[in-house]
C-alpha cells in the first residue's frame, strides 16, 4: 500500500528568516527559478503518484484538506512532512526507501534528524491522523504535542532532512545558492567558497581583477586568493560571508523602502568614489558604443544563429526574424538620440562591470555591502569604463525587474487581438522611485541609464537559450522599457 503525503506549509519561519525572504512560507523561497515546495514536489513525483501528495498551505484550507484524504481512502498511512525540510541531495534514495516503507506502517513515529529536530510524522492510518490533527494542526512543530492526544509516536531517527528552520542551515542553504553561468561552478564549506570554470581566462581576469585595484577601492570587494590553474581548468577562492545577496531578498519581497533607500545611499557613494578621469569625446563615444551598440548587434546575430530562435520568434508575429530587427533597430536609434544629445563632460572610471543585484552582498543590520563577480581585467587599462554602465546594471535589476524573470516570475497573457502580454506581479514603482531619485541628486540622467539598460536586456538574448520562454520574456520587457522611456 502506498502512503499519502502530507506537505506542511502553512507555517510561517522565524523572525531572523523573515528578514532575508520576507513574509514567505519556507515552501515559497525560490533558488535558482525552483521554490522549495516545488523542489519537494518534483522530488516526489519521481517514484511516487503526483495523486498521492497533497498540500496544507493554509489554515483556512483544512477542512478542503479534509474532504481529499477521505476521498483517497481513510485506512492508508499518512507521512506528513513540514516544508523547512528539504531532502539532502545525497540522501534521495533514502528518503525514496522511507516513503515506501511509510506505506507499510502499522505504528505512529516521529521523524527526527540526527540534531534530534522533528522533520515530519507517520501515522498508520488516515482516520487517526484527521483525528489527531482536528486537535494539533497549529502546534505540530512542537515535539511535546505528540506526547498527548491520545496517540503513542515512537523516535525514528533519519538523516534524510535537511533543516531549514535553523537560522546557520537556512543561511548556508541560500548563500550557497549561486547563479553561476552553465560555464562555472561554485563549491565550498561554512567559510570557503572556491568558483571553477573551464573559462580560464575569465577566472583569472576576476582574480586580477581585485589585486589591480586601486586601494581605495580593494574594501568594497570580496578578495579572492589561491588561484589555481591546471591547464583544463581555473579557479580561486574567497572567504564565505554568510549574506544573502539583494536579488533573493529583493525577489521575495524582503527589502523595504527604509532599507532600500540607505542600500542606494551606500551604493551611490561606491559610485561617486570610484577612480575617474577625463577623456575626449571621441574616447567616449568609442567606448560607448563599444558596450551599447557593437555588443547588441554582436550578440543578436549570436542568437540568430541558434537553432531554437526560429521558434521563439513564433511566439511574437509568426514572422521570424522580423520582430527582433524591428526591436533592435528602434533601440539603436533610441541610443543615437540619447547619446547625441547628452551635454555631460566624458568620463571613464574603474567600475564593477555587473553590478547586479545578484552579485552585491548587504546585511542590513551592519550595513555591511560587498560586491563579489566583477567583469575582471587582465591589465589596468581593461578596468576603466563608461560611468553609466554600472548604473545601468542596478537599473535592469530595480526597473527592469531582472531577477525576478531569473527566478522564473512572469507568465505571458493574451490580450484582446490575441497578442502575447508580459506580466510581472511584482510591484516596483517604490523602489523605482527611490533610485529615481539618487540619480537625480548626483546629476545622473534617468532616461540615459534606462535607455543602456534596454542594450542590457537586448544582449542578454543568446546568453540564455537554456530558458527560451526568459528569452522572448527580455525582448518583450525591453519594448516595454522603451514604451515607457
Amino acid at each position: 500500500m502506498r502512503a499519502i503525503c502530507v506537505y506542511d506549509d502553512h507555517i510561517m519561519p522565524d523572525v531572523f528568516i523573515a528578514n532575508i525572504v520576507g513574509e514567505k512560507t519556507f515552501g515559497e523561497i525560490i533558488l535558482k527559478r525552483v521554490s522549495v515546495r516545488e523542489r519537494f514536489e518534483n522530488f516526489f513525483v519521481s517514484f511516487g503518484q503526483k495523486e498521492d501528495l497533497f498540500v496544507f498551505d493554509h489554515a483556512w484550507n483544512y477542512e478542503g484538506l479534509k474532504k481529499s484524504l477521505k476521498r483517497a481512502g481513510t485506512t492508508r498511512p499518512v507521512i506528513h512532512i513540514f516544508s523547512s525540510q528539504i531532502v539532502r541531495d545525497e540522501a534521495a534514495q533514502s528518503a525514496e526507501v522511507l516513503f515506501e516503507k511509510a506505506g507499510f506502517s502499522a505504528g505512529n513515529y516521529l521523524i527526527k534528524n540526527p540534531e534530534g529536530a522533528l522533520a515530519g510524522f507517520i501515522m498508520s492510518n488516515t482516520g487517526d491522523y484527521l483525528d489527531f490533527l482536528d486537535e494539533t494542526r497549529d502546534i505540530l512543530q512542537n515535539p511535546e504535542t505528540y506526547r498527548h492526544y491520545g496517540f503513542e509516536f515512537t523516535d525514528m531517527e533519519s538523516e534524510v532532512f535537511f533543516d531549514l528552520g535553523v537560522y546557520s542551515n537556512f543561511r548556508n542553504f541560500i548563500t550557497g545558492g549561486f547563479d553561476s553561468r552553465f560555464f562555472n561552478s561554485v563549491s565550498g564549506g561554512d567559510f570557503v567558497v572556491k568558483k571553477t570554470s573551464k573559462d580560464r581566462q575569465k577566472i583569472k581576469k576576476e582574480y586580477d581583477f581585485y589585486y589591480l585595484l586601486p586601494d581605495d577601492m580593494k574594501p568594497w570587494f570580496v578578495m579572492p586568493y589561491d588561484y589555481q590553474d591546471d591547464g583544463t581548468t581555473a579557479s580561486y577562492c574567497m572567504k564565505r560571508y554568510h549574506m544573502a545577496d539583494l536579488a533573493l531578498r529583493f525577489v521575495h519581497g524582503a527589502i523595504d523602502t527604509k532599507e532600500f533607500d540607505k542600500l542606494m545611499e551606500i551604493i551611490f557613494y561606491f559610485l561617486k568614489s570610484r577612480s575617474s578621469k577625463s577623456i575626449t569625446k571621441e574616447e567616449y563615444r568609442k567606448k560607448a558604443d563599444e558596450l551599447y551598440l557593437t555588443k547588441v548587434r554582436d550578440r543578436v546575430k549570436q542568437l540568430k544563429n541558434h537553432p531554437g530562435f526560429k521558434n521563439i520568434c513564433r511566439l511574437s508575429d509568426g514572422q521570424e526574424a522580423e520582430y527582433l530587427d524591428r526591436l533592435v533597430g528602434r533601440y539603436e536609434k533610441l541610443y543615437e538620440d540619447t547619446i547625441n544629445a547628452s551635454a555631460s563632460d566624458p568620463q571613464s572610471v574603474i567600475g564593477h562591470g555587473d553590478l547586479c543585484f545578484s552579485n552585491i552582498l548587504f546585511d542590513k543590520n551592519t550595513e555591511l555591502m560587498l560586491l563579489i563577480d566583477p567583469k575582471g581585467a587582465s591589465t589596468p587599462e581593461e578596468m576603466w569604463t563608461d560611468p553609466y554602465y554600472d548604473m545601468a546594471k542596478l537599473s535592469h535589476s530595480i526597473c527592469g525587474r531582472y531577477d525576478l524573470f531569473n527566478s522564473g516570475l512572469y507568465r505571458f497573457d493574451l490580450d484582446d487581438d490575441l497578442e502575447p502580454v508580459l506580466e510581472i506581479d511584482f510591484d516596483n514603482s517604490a523602489y523605482v522611485k527611490i533610485f529615481r531619485k539618487h540619480l537625480e541628486e548626483n546629476g545622473i540622467s534617468y532616461n540615459m541609464v534606462r535607455v543602456f539598460e534596454v542594450s542590457l536586456f537586448l544582449s542578454m538574448l543568446p546568453l540564455h537559450m537554456d530558458y527560451p520562454k526568459k528569452v522572448f520574456a527580455f525582448m518583450k520587457n525591453a519594448e516595454r522599457i522603451m514604451d515607457e522611456i
